[in-house]
């Protein structure tokens, strides 16, 4: 249920780009701001790890720039991304520092949930995007690596993303 209320949101989402953002979007190129951390999964940094807040920042700002990459550059739009949640679905080493005698072998239903805005030059919001995906099924996750849910998720947030910053360019064109 929550992938199809998501999906549905993220739709909704793309679908409400406006004419006007779609001309601004023509006339700015878009730069990627310094990923951000959300308060509740910044509360999990003694269960998760900084280091893997900055590898989940590292995945996400990868999948971005390559479907921005033809809109990429500076003194234009501006997107600010924040990393709501993430569950990762094997532990991580500072969850298994913290908990002695957890196994690398265990594993569980990942994903993750992000919110960004899309900021012209001139400081107006041109977009606002929220998506979150978490594995519904734990089949697959014996064969997963840590982050494997949550790189799906980034992967298909950063396609959205690509997706109506396309559309809002042609739109406007």
């Amino acid at each position: 249920m929550l992938r199809q209320m998501t999906k549905t949101f993220s739709l909704a989402a793309a679908a409400t780009l406006s004419l006007s953002a779609g001309a601004a979007l023509a006339d700015e190129p878009v730069s990627i701001a310094p990923i951000q951390i959300g308060d509740a999964l910044a509360a999990r940094a003694d269960e998760i790890g900084e280091r893997e807040f900055d590898r989940l920042k590292e995945i996400l700002q990868s999948d971005l720039e390559r479907e921005l990459a033809g809109h990429l550059g500076e003194n234009g739009s501006v997107l600010h991304v924040t990393i709501i949640d993430a569950d990762p679905n094997r532990p991580t080493m500072a969850a298994m520092t913290a908990r002695p005698g957890l196994s690398m072998e265990s594993f569980s239903l990942g994903g993750a949930s992000l919110a960004a805005e899309l900021v012209s030059s001139s400081g107006a919001t041109l977009q606002t995007y929220s998506y979150a995906w978490h594995s519904h099924t734990i089949s697959n996750a014996a064969y997963a690596s840590t982050w494997s849910d949550a790189r799906r998720t980034f992967d298909r947030f950063a396609a959205e993303v690509g997706a109506s910053i396309d559309t809002g360019i042609s739109d406007g064109s």
